[in-house]
């Protein structure tokens, strides 16, 4: 069974119905033939000289020179002033044309091989059988885009393989094997044809299906991209009004307060989505500024050690080295760290939150490095990339474990990468993780 043919077993009856060729215009057929002139004109040059060894070598050349001014001026010719101007008026009758001119075609090319064969000598014989071979898997592939051009180009190759044997040496046994040796040769070649046909339409609507997916991606992320303001307006709203609320008696108080968290949970795993969509959407770009590195670390200072708490975790920060300015987005970088502290004290409960942050020289240039470790469930050497993928925790229990909707890592990577850094992670699972992010200190 040919390849083409296990490959249609895997599709619906309907799908191969929608994948069957479709005529090509006159004029799209005609460019598409004259593609293979220099595969034709190489193929009959190289054929001539080596038939000079059945043939006379002056025949040979000879017919090789005028089968290039066929290629090259007498055809172009008739296609210009005959078969484009019929395709004009008539599509029917355009085709007509072209299939008689490539019929032409074909039987001048059947010269050569025809008046090998009629030597009878094993020279000629094998010189013709190779360019019967030859002529008809060009045939195939060049011509198959629509039967009748097909029909009309393979005929006189059919008549030589049928004729050249019988006229050579009669109805004999020899040549009757002759015969269906150069019958099956055809037919193998008409199979690879197909079958060629076959996986490139397969892969060009795997081309235009990829496309169309890719094109309603970025229209998904253009949307939540642009509905940023109208998600984040109303939670800012009941966050304002829960803070209010919070300043009458106990009671509503606690109320307000769980209202206010839960309001808060939601804005922050919105604003990951609406960031990651802007990404996407090529819409979320940096605004790099002079800034000192201890202004974001007293930043992230003040944030992370209570968010480490909820867990019962201990928060600490260390650096190393004079870590001084830089010239970053600090707000992004600020979100990226949090981003990594908020992972780690999810997945640690009682145990130590370490961030460690340098100045160090990198492959890349200098870098501000922030490593993330903690003690938490850590992460499989399997699934240590799959984490940065959006929508993704270390697996499916923990998926059910832990909360969160696993976009976090994959904004962070995304943004590093954004900034000319990266993110890695370095994990022995139930031990914990490390998360080492950095980004270049001067802007690119």
């Amino acid at each position: 069974m040919t390849i083409a043919a296990d490959a249609r077993q895997a599709f619906p009856s309907r799908v191969r119905a929608a994948m069957r060729t479709q005529p090509v215009p006159t004029v799209e057929a005609a460019r598409l033939i004259a593609k293979g002139v220099w595969a034709r004109i190489l193929f009959t040059w190289l054929l001539a000289i080596l038939g000079g060894a059945a043939l006379p070598l002056t025949f040979t050349l000879g017919y090789a020179a005028l089968m290039t001014a066929w290629e090259f001026a007498l055809r172009p010719a008739l296609d210009r002033h005959f078969t484009i101007p019929l395709a004009r008026r008539s599509e029917r009758q355009g085709m007509w044309a072209l299939a008689a001119i490539s019929l032409v075609g074909g039987i001048c090319y059947t010269v050569l091989p025809f008046a090998a064969w009629h030597t009878n000598s094993a020279v000629g014989v094998v010189f013709a059988t190779a360019w019967i071979c030859g002529a008809a898997n060009h045939d195939f592939v060049y011509f198959s885009s629509h039967r009748l051009l097909l029909s009309a180009v393979i005929a006189p190759v059919a008549a030589c393989a049928l004729a050249a044997p019988f006229l050579t040496t009669g109805f004999t046994a020899i040549s009757a094997a002759a015969v269906l040796t150069l019958a099956a040769m055809i037919i193998a070649a008409g199979f690879l044809g197909r079958d060629r046909l076959f996986l490139m339409e397969m892969i060009s609507r795997q081309a235009l299906a990829r496309a169309e997916a890719e094109q309603a991606n970025t229209a998904k992320s253009q949307f939540l991209a642009a509905m940023s303001h109208e998600l984040r307006t109303p939670l800012n709203a009941i966050i304002g009004y829960a803070e209010l609320i919070e300043e009458e008696p106990q009671e509503a108080a606690e109320d307000a307060g769980k209202i206010r968290s839960a309001a808060r949970q939601l804005l922050s795993v919105i604003n990951v989505i609406l960031d990651l969509s802007r990404l996407e959407a090529g819409e979320l770009t940096l605004k790099p500024e002079r800034v000192a590195i201890s202004e974001i670390l007293e930043q992230v200072r003040e944030s992370a050690a209570p968010l480490a708490a909820i867990n019962g975790n201990a928060f600490r920060m260390t650096t190393s080295g004079e870590l001084d300015e830089a010239e970053l987005d600090h707000a992004r970088l600020y979100q990226c760290v949090m981003q990594l502290i908020a992972n780690a004290a999810k997945f640690t409960a009682n145990g130590v939150i370490d961030l460690a942050v340098s100045r160090e020289m990198r492959s890349e240039g200098e870098a501000i490095v922030f490593a993330v470790r903690d003690t938490g469930a850590g992460v499989p050497a399997s699934q240590v990339e799959r984490i940065f993928d959006p929508f993704v925790q270390a697996d499916g229990t923990q998926g059910r474990r832990f909360e969160g909707a696993g976009l976090g890592l994959a904004f962070v990577r995304r943004v590093a990468r954004l900034m000319g850094g990266d993110v890695i992670c370095e994990s022995e699972l139930g031990r914990g993780s490390t998360f080492t992010l950095w980004a270049p200190v001067q802007r690119r």
